[in-house]
């Protein structure tokens, strides 16, 4: 009977937190692996945006898909644009 109260209070302690929804902590132990240097998050289109590459990696149901080829370009990176002046 104790461990029936126990699963009873596990599935409360899940109910605090939405599911499938990106936690900002990961945020300490995730970096981009093209440039190995830190993400933002980005609550408006659900990404973790490198500003310096240009690069948004999409969160789908709360997990982080960090695979640089399916990345999203949010802009040229600066030398291209320099290149291209």
């Amino acid at each position: 009977m104790h461990q029936g109260h126990r699963n009873l209070q596990d599935k409360n302690e899940r109910k605090e937190k939405p599911p499938h929804t990106f936690d900002p902590v990961l945020l300490e132990f995730l970096v981009c692996l093209l440039s190995k240097k830190p993400l933002r998050y980005e609550a408006l289109t659900n990404e973790l945006i490198n500003e310096e590459l240009g690069v948004a990696y999409s969160i789908i149901d709360g997990i982080p898909n960090m695979i640089p080829q399916a990345a999203r370009m949010t802009h040229q990176n600066k030398k291209q644009e320099e290149m291209e002046h």
